[in-house]
């Protein structure tokens, strides 16, 4: 008896201790934290609901924006400013932040924002008219930018989404405000001109005009647990060089872009400009996958040094890595693990290592084609992986061959030839299958010089081997042996390797 009234009197205390420190909660909702507007535009009302909160009011507002609260009705209504006369006026409005201090029944205060910005005339919607794909170009700053994500790459139904993720972005704040919105079933997001100079933010212009920041980003729909379920590339490169405008029709009838997937530009060839060459090199892709990983921190690949990117908090992010299994190697695994780079050391370092080198652990050669754009595609809209006979025409010319060794190094990369005109390739290099660690030096015992020497360029195709256990590139390569400079329209590779892609217009 004496224990059963111990029992009921430590559960009684615990129901009391459990009231009394249940937690007081209090606080605001608002129905949208982001809205954009033109110049003078429509005031715009949003609602919000509260919990154990007597007043809500404005605390800060960019100067010229106006803010009005109706704590009966629970609605904020914004107002914008008319356009400025001035350009500077207009930077400082462009973009405002209202601030809401929220007191509780307690006296308690704790803030909340809204984020308002000044756009162009419409919202750009990615996808528009059924145009799915896994990579998305942008190249119009002050813009808001909309994407349905209830459709993967090949507009194909995606089941679950519960929200939408940065999964890294070459820039700090490189898209903002990215809201998914489950009514419409797409992700909205604002596009700035601002750029982080000497630990100042400062607009990018071009003859007076704004323009798009260089840059790349990984974004994602994930389910209810977290689980990637689609990710998409978005390549931002200002309107000058936009990809979708550059291209050229080689003498073989085939149109391919100018510059390589996820590249800013092409240097074409000029010498000894890290700016100019940092900004051709484009993305890395293993073969078959959908999702890029990155580019290098310097023009010559020193170190196999990756650029630096950043999640939607602004910390740090970094490649990972994961061998190849019956677990890893499958698409499955990729799709949800797209940032995770699949090595394949043991094609080499095991006694029943085969030499073959894929990610996959059961070989796939229809993830790509040279003929129709697949699910796992990676170039935009309207564009495609190049077949193998998309490269037939091209040929390293007796003039780039006998370019002095000097000027070769400088230019990091080759003029070929089409037999009409001459085209530039990069020499990016790889991410090896061995580590996935960028390399761009041409080194092999017995075959090439005793020391490493720059640079190789690796270029994929859809095309795959014979026996179906690897796929081919275009490859070319620069050594101090003038003889033993390599050049190969259909050079084997392991699936591993992630290379450079320049894509083909779909006719």
């Amino acid at each position: 008896m004496r224990n059963l009234k111990f029992i009921l009197f430590a559960f009684c205390a615990l129901i009391i201790f459990g009231a009394c420190s249940k937690k007081y909660d209090y606080g605001m909702d608002l129905s949208a934290t982001g809205l954009y507007f033109q110049w003078g535009g429509e005031p715009q009302t949003i609602t919000y609901t509260t919990t154990n909160v007597t007043a809500v009011a404005v605390k800060s507002i960019t100067s010229g924006w106006k803010c009005d609260i109706d704590q009966t009705a629970k609605t904020i209504t914004v107002t914008p400013p008319a356009e400025p006369q001035s350009d500077s006026e207009r930077d400082k409005m462009r973009e405002c932040k209202i601030m809401f201090t929220v007191t509780s029944t307690k006296s308690e205060v704790t803030t909340y924002a809204i984020d308002c910005y000044i756009i162009g005339d419409k919202v750009i919607v990615l996808n528009d008219g059924g145009k799915y794909a896994n990579s998305y170009v942008l190249t119009q700053p002050m813009a808001a930018y909309l994407l349905d994500v209830s459709h993967n790459g090949a507009g194909e139904a995606i089941s679950a989404v519960s929200d939408v993720e940065i999964l890294w972005q070459s820039e700090r704040s490189l898209l903002d405000h990215l809201v998914y919105d489950e009514d419409k079933k797409s992700v909205s997001f604002y596009v700035d001109a601002l750029t982080e100079e000497d630990d100042e933010d400062v607009y990018i212009k071009e003859n007076g005009e704004y323009v798009m920041r260089n840059g790349n980003a990984l974004i994602a729909a994930v389910n209810a647990k977290g689980e990637v379920l689609w990710s998409w590339h978005l390549w931002f490169v200002k309107s000058t060089a936009n990809p979708l405008e550059h291209y050229t029709t080689y003498s073989n009838g085939v149109t391919f872009m100018d510059f390589n997937l996820g590249a800013f530009g092409n240097s074409n060839g000029a010498k000894d400009s890290s700016k100019q060459i940092l900004d051709s090199y484009g993305l890395y892709y293993q073969w078959g996958r959908k999702d890029p990983f990155l580019r290098p921190y310097y023009h010559d690949c020193a170190g196999g040094e990756d650029e630096y990117v950043y999640s939607g908090s602004g910390s740090a992010v970094y490649v990972e890595y994961a061998e190849t299994s019956a677990e890893t190697g499958t698409v499955e695994y990729t799709v949800a693990n797209p940032t995770t780079f699949i090595i394949n050391p043991a094609c080499v370092d095991s006694e029943d290592g085969d030499g073959v080198g894929d990610w996959m652990h059961t070989a796939n050669s229809s993830l790509w084609s040279g003929v129709n754009k697949t699910l796992y595609d990676p170039c935009p809209y309207g564009w495609r992986v190049p077949a193998a006979s998309d490269f037939d025409c091209l040929q390293l010319t007796a003039q780039e061959d006998g370019m002095s060794i000097e000027d070769a190094r400088g230019r990091f990369g080759w003029m070929l030839s089409d037999g009409t005109n001459n085209h530039f390739y990069l020499a990016a290099g790889f991410r090896n299958y061995y580590d996935g660690v960028i390399h761009n030096m041409n080194f092999k015992e017995g075959v090439y010089p005793s020391q490493p020497e720059p640079w190789e360029g690796y270029y994929w195709t859809a095309g795959a081997t014979a026996d179906g256990k690897q796929s081919t590139c275009m490859y070319f390569d620069l050594t101090t042996t003038r003889t033993i400079n390599k050049f190969n329209l259909n050079y084997p590779s392991k699936r591993a390797n992630a290379m450079q892609i320049r894509c083909v217009k779909i006719k």
